[in-house]
């Protein structure tokens, strides 16, 4: 009943908080343009916040109901919250990309400091390698900075972001639901995290009525990416952020300041007809598509990477 009760409870606080959030973002101004619609109407911002309230209040619940697990739960939580503060700093103060780059670094430290005298991972087709003290400076800071930045880079459609979160989690929760112990947990933070997002995704849906923000996408990516590490999951981790890849690589062309929206006929259909400096812009070039057209293929393509990380974590490699 636990497991349940913590989703539950960080659905109805997410929804309820977002519900909120538009209200007093509405009253103080704090919006931001919808580029992607004709009319470019403005919408409330900084609907992460209620990401973050949902998921903090799910876990807070799990940790109250299972505290021989305080040490995983702490860490993926407190790493995760680090991240958000500085999503909402860039909200507000705009940060310098070198700042967002490599600030997460040291969010990292929670999770490492959980991690000590577990420094070995399973590689596919390789077996499990021990990386001693690298895994703790090198690896789990990269893993967290990268998944909490690349997740940042793919948004600016309405749902795009969130409903690519949703697909995520829910696979790190499969892969963590069927196993025991602290991946058991992660597992468990996981669907809190999935349901957060979909109390959310009412909202963040086409046509939005309140956009993510920055606190918003660090703060999911950085909580995928806490799961994955703390869960020992970084078979799933790698497939499932391989779009953000090929997202990276599109963007770095434009030394990253290259955007995610569309140009936007009177019709509603968005086109493309620059080079490609993200995913969305070549999905925009396949043909002539709506704005949650061109959301859903790209659910779709990692709906695809999410059934094949979950392959890859629980049939090659076996945790």
């Amino acid at each position: 009943m636990v497991l349940p009760i913590c989703a539950i409870i960080a659905f109805i606080i997410t929804f309820l908080t977002t519900r909120w959030i538009i209200r007093v973002a509405k009253e103080r101004k704090i919006v931001g343009k919808d580029v992607n619609k004709p009319n470019k109407p403005e919408v409330p911002s900084l609907g992460g916040i209620a990401i973050v309230a949902g998921f903090v209040s799910g876990t807070f619940v799990l940790l109250i109901q299972d505290q021989n697990y305080e040490r995983i739960i702490s860490s993926i939580l407190l790493s995760s919250l680090l991240i958000a503060f500085l999503g909402l700093m860039d909200d507000f103060l705009n940060l310098r990309q070198s700042i967002r780059a490599f600030t997460p670094i040291f969010a990292a430290v929670p999770l490492a400091v959980f991690s000590v005298g577990h420094s070995a991972i399973s590689i596919p087709f390789l077996g499990v390698v021990n990386l001693g003290i690298f895994y703790y400076v090198v690896v789990i800071p990269a893993a967290l900075t990268i998944s909490s930045n690349a997740f940042n880079m793919l948004e600016g459609l309405n749902g795009l972001g969130t409903g690519m979160g949703i697909i995520m989690s829910a696979a790190l929760a499969y892969i963590g639901l069927t196993r025991s112990g602290n991946i058991f947990v992660a597992g468990e933070m996981a669907l809190i995290l999935l349901a957060s997002l979909l109390a959310f995704l009412y909202y963040n849906k086409y046509p939005a009525k309140v956009f993510i923000g920055n606190i918003g996408t660090y703060f999911v990516g950085s909580v995928i990416g806490s799961i994955g590490i703390a869960g020992y999951m970084y078979t799933a981790l790698a497939v499932l952020y391989l779009p953000y890849v090929a997202e990276f690589i599109l963007k770095a062309r434009t030394r990253f300041k290259g955007v995610s929206f569309g140009k936007v006929d009177e019709d509603g259909t968005l086109y493309w007809n620059d080079k490609p400096n993200s995913l969305t812009h070549i999905v925009m070039k396949m043909g002539r598509f709506k704005e949650y057209q061109v959301v859903t293929i790209l659910w779709i393509i990692e709906g695809i990477f999410a059934i094949l990380a979950i392959y890859l974590q629980t049939t090659v490699i076996v945790i």
